[in-house]
């Protein structure tokens, strides 16, 4: 099903409601709870976002999720994830800055090069190569884009922009 949903989006787009980043991350912390206990990973928050973006959560909060997980995979020993939000200008639009940045194992420029391509995966059995494609088609689709950064053995930041939602100036009378 989440196959069909990508390939013909279209057919399943779902519907996009006003809602506040922060939010949609706390529900996320909260679903991969049981993932965090079982590591040695502290989790850091800075939220400063005050404007609300229009999204479909489950799907954004699918995005989060693979990110989180990902991050998660990739601090095998431990370490620190990092979730920011906060608002930012971005080609003459208000809109939302997302981080989400782990201290786990980094990707090789090779591996970074084709993080958002369909099918590519470094976790051989385990992973099919679609979620950050998926999540990089989802975050488009939402009048958003995500970028990676990332440095072998220091860690990796996934940022994404979104949209705000902008109060429109009443109209003056003219007479």
């Amino acid at each position: 099903s989440k196959l069909l949903q990508f390939a013909r989006p279209e057919e399943f787009a779902g519907y996009h409601d006003q809602h506040m980043v922060d939010d949609v991350m706390t529900d996320c912390l909260l679903l991969v709870q049981h993932l965090l206990n079982k590591t040695q990973i502290k989790v850091e928050r800075d939220s400063k976002s005050v404007n609300p973006v229009l999204i479909n959560r489950t799907e954004f909060q699918q995005v989060l999720i693979n990110l989180i997980v990902n991050a998660i995979h990739s601090m095998e020993d431990g370490g620190t994830l990092t979730l920011k939000n906060n608002d930012k200008f971005h080609d003459e639009k208000n809109g939302v800055l997302i981080e989400i940045t782990d201290t786990g194992k980094g990707m090789a420029p090779d591996v970074l090069k084709r993080a958002f391509d369909p099918f590519f995966t470094t976790k051989q059995s385990e992973g099919t190569g679609l979620g950050l494609s998926i999540s990089q088609t989802l975050i488009s689709r939402m009048g958003g884009e995500i970028k990676v950064e990332s440095k072998v053995g220091r860690g990796t930041t996934f940022s994404i922009w979104l949209p705000a939602i902008v109060e429109e100036e009443p109209l003056g009378i003219i007479s």
